[in-house]
């Protein structure tokens, strides 16, 4: 079963995402989302507000992006 969230955009818009997988990296939360009709997902790091609820965060680092992609893949091809 496919699970889906809620998030709203920066317009103030609410956009419905499919979760491909949650993990951790150095006590590092992040989640793989895609839009229900792509192809590809989108890695956003995890945090949480004063009430413990996440915030969905675009990950502007390119080493910590693209170290964060090597081992979503590296999870990906142990599933396949």
């Amino acid at each position: 079963m496919n699970e889906f969230i809620e998030l709203i955009n920066d317009e103030g818009k609410k956009e419905k995402l499919e979760v491909l997988a949650s993990f951790h990296l150095d006590d590092i939360e992040y989640a793989v989302l895609r839009y229900p009709d792509a192809d590809e997902g989108m890695i956003y790091r995890i945090e949480r507000d004063a009430n413990d609820m996440p915030l969905f965060m675009m990950i502007e680092d390119d080493d910590e992006l693209n170290e964060v992609i090597e081992i979503y893949e590296g999870m990906a091809d142990e599933i396949i």
